[in-house]
């Protein structure tokens, strides 16, 4: 609100005195104490002024703290585009601005990582001593007559991006072994790319910083500790024949973009006009990201478009000019010769790197459905009895899965196949001692295949061995575990339970225990209908790969729990999966669990209270209510950007999914039983993976899902939300 004061009537007025007022003191906007001008507010806004200033100093003096070689960097950087700009040096600023805005991210992520000291002597050493190294090999080729260095002499050889390729080369010792070695030929591909197309000093000192980055690395940053876990043969030839193809691809952009590109192989620019290297270079592009898969298809490509460059390359610049006498050799100095003789070989490059790609195919696997090796049950529910798999280990015997076993025979893993991802069913099904070993192996499988390893629904025990390998983890569902030995319907919480089991006695409601094939012909047909009309009755299709449907009831392992009137009718069913550890069943996993067309109030609660009565009274240590999917009950608050953007997913996911499958409704239900709760984890190499992650886990979930389906159900989470909006006006 504004500041205002009454002043005295003026003379005149109606209460005293003439009207005009222009000369009035009291009535003079340099008079008011809370007017712009007074000397009140004045003395406000320096105060506030400096305050702000005074933050400002602070927030500058904790960042320099913190990150004190980064805001020397950014400020370098600055400099540097300012006075080589003014000098003429730059003819554009935007290439350079955004070099030096990737090396003042690099920078401030190395500091953070090896810290201030270790990471300035890099970019100090490094910097300088590729730069005096370019202009020495300059030197030396101008002095000798070479026709590269002579045009390239007087070349700048420092820029923003050779700090950049030093640091990231020796500060990625410290990652895990696939990233260091994915970075590291990510920059070589760059570094070759520029010194064989582009031609000029600078990239000459980037190709030398990259070499000088390996031993500043070993000198001063720790090796990783994260374990390998990669089939290294697979993937060390997956990574060359991407790093020859990438090389290729961005050098053949750069001859295009560039247009004073001078490098040995630059006139490869001359092989197509822009239409067709645009197209070119994506195709390349797309087939690299294909061999890093491991992909047949992408080998097929690359080969393909590198052989048709090799031919139109060998035509146009070797036997053409060769049947038409296009080339003199006498009387041409050395620089002269050697042109000529480079383009009468340009040819070579992309033939070597052919080769390359064709030494390596044995590493790029064709992947059909017959990869996923399906293992007999018996053999399954061996593994199972003799391991400790979790409660959601039974899942492995359903219908659609996989299965890898260790060498020995120790340890198996069930998992489904998807998009090239490997999605695995809860935990590795093993002893306690042989669990890390069989989950580094099934990596190192999926490795070899070019398959995306995706650990999905896995407990917190095995989070130590993903650590060491350096994986990503995110929390995916949150399980509920009824501990039998202390359960009880006691006690306010399960008043719930106590009054659902009464209604169930005075109802005539008793609970009947089957299995799917046990039951009578009229039992089992209820049950049949009662699943198909809970599955029609939703926007989305019935959920799968870890969530049972009804043909996963028909299984002898599988005990059955229905509520049944008097009268023969059935007012629910649950289904309970057995868990086994050291050969010994030592839990039951609720999975199915369906109520009836007018079913006796609290139903589900009365048939899970006494399920859990009963396996109390057969010995059984826990009762697993099950996951609920994208939910957790940790609390934890996410930290890093990854983590924080995979929790606004799933919980958008879990908004738009509500109204078809009730997440949240269903966590409320089962807070009934007053469980303990336990978080579980996807865990994959690295969070980049999580994209086709999602893609695999939404394929194995539901298959069969429509772009309708998926239009109804937002249109039914809009509703929800607008139900919610208007509940909290009223």
């Amino acid at each position: 609100m504004e500041n205002t004061t009454l002043a005295p009537p003026p003379a005149g007025s109606p209460h005293g005195g003439p009207a005009d007022t222009s000369a009035s003191p009291s009535t003079s906007t340099s008079a008011r104490p809370g007017s712009a001008g007074s000397p009140g507010t004045q003395g406000t806004r320096a105060t506030a002024a400096a305050r702000t200033a005074t933050a400002s100093a602070r927030a500058a003096a904790t960042a320099l703290r913190a990150r004190p070689l980064t805001l020397l960097a950014l400020l370098a950087a600055a400099a540097w585009i300012t006075v080589a700009h003014a000098d003429g040096d730059l003819r554009h600023v935007v290439g350079p601005s955004l070099a030096a805005a990737a090396a003042l991210v690099t920078v401030a992520w190395a500091e953070a990582r090896v810290g201030a000291v270790r990471t300035g002597t890099v970019a100090v050493v490094g910097s300088l001593g590729a730069a005096a190294a370019a202009s020495l090999v300059l030197l030396v080729g101008s002095a000798v007559g070479e026709e590269f260095s002579q045009i390239a002499d007087g070349d700048r050889v420092w820029g923003p991006s050779v700090t950049l390729i030093v640091v990231l080369v020796a500060v990625s010792r410290g990652l895990a072994p696939a990233r260091r070695q994915g970075l590291r030929a990510a920059v070589l591909a760059v570094a070759l790319a520029g010194l064989l197309f582009g031609g000029h000093g600078i990239d000459l000192a980037r190709a030398l910083a990259l070499l000088a980055g390996l031993p500043l690395g070993r000198a001063l940053v720790p090796l990783s500790a994260h374990a390998p876990w990669h089939d290294e043969p697979s993937r060390r030839a997956r990574t060359v024949a991407a790093t020859a193809l990438g090389t290729v691809a961005l050098g053949w952009t750069i001859a295009a973009v560039a247009r004073d590109a001078v490098g040995v192989l630059s006139p490869i620019s001359e092989l197509a006009g822009p239409e067709v290297t645009v197209v070119a270079v994506g195709v390349l592009a797309l087939a690299v990201g294909l061999l890093l898969r491991g992909r047949r298809l992408g080998l097929v490509v690359a080969v393909g478009a590198l052989v048709l460059m090799t031919g139109l390359l060998a035509w146009y610049f070797t036997v053409i000019p060769l049947a038409d006498d296009w080339f003199t050799w006498s009387g041409l100095s050395s620089g002269e010769v050697e042109w000529q003789v480079l383009l009468l070989l340009i040819w070579v490059a992309p033939a070597t790197a052919t080769i390359v790609l064709l030494r390596r195919r044995r590493s790029f696997d064709r992947r059909t459905a017959a990869d996923l090796r399906v293992a007999g049950r018996d053999r399954v529910l061996a593994q199972l009895r003799r391991s400790d798999a979790g409660s959601l280990g039974f899942m492995a015997t359903w219908a659609g899965n996989g299965h890898w076993f260790t060498d020995d025979g120790r340890g198996a893993v069930a998992y489904r196949v998807a998009h090239g991802v490997a999605l695995t069913v809860s935990d590795p099904i093993s002893a306690p001692d042989d669990a890390a070993e069989t989950i580094r192996g099934f990596a190192r499988h999926c490795s070899t295949r070019g398959l995306v390893p995706a650990f999905y629904s896995v407990h917190g025990r095995h989070l130590d061995v993903f650590a060491e390998l350096g994986w990503s983890v995110t929390p995916v569902a949150e399980e509920s575990v009824v501990e039998l030995a202390t359960f009880t319907t006691s006690g306010k919480k399960r008043q719930d339970l106590r009054t659902a089991t009464n209604r169930a006695a005075r109802d005539g409601v008793r609970a009947v225990w089957s299995t799917y094939r046990g039951l009578d012909e009229e039992l089992r047909r209820q049950v049949d209908a009662l699943s198909d009309d809970w599955v029609a009755a939703k926007a989305l299709p019935e959920m799968g790969f870890t969530l049972g449907g009804l043909r996963e009831l028909d299984d002898p392992e599988v005990r059955l729990l229905v509520a049944v009137d008097a009268d023969g009718a059935v007012h629910g069913v649950t289904s309970w999966l057995p868990s086994w550890r050291d050969g010994r069943l030592v839990g039951r996993t609720l999975d199915v669990m369906r109520r009836g067309h007018d079913p006796m109030p609290g139903v589900v609660e009365f048939l899970i209270a006494t399920a859990a009565q009963t396996f109390r009274a057969e010995g059984l240590e826990t009762l697993s209510l099950s996951g609920t999917p994208l939910a957790s009950a940790d609390g934890t608050v996410p930290t890093t950007l990854v983590d924080r953007l995979v929790a606004r997913l799933l919980a958008t996911t879990g908004r738009v999914l509500e109204p078809s499958y009730g997440f949240t409704s269903l966590r409320r239900f089962k807070a009934k039983f007053d469980p303990a709760h336990e978080t579980l984890w996807l865990a994959c190499p690295s969070p980049a993976d999580l994209a086709p992650v999602g893609r695999a886990l939404a394929t194995a979930y539901v298959p069969t899902l429509r772009a309708r389906q998926v239009v109804a159900a937002l249109r039914a989470a809009h509703g929800a939300a607008a139900d919610r909006r208007m509940r909290g006006a009223r």
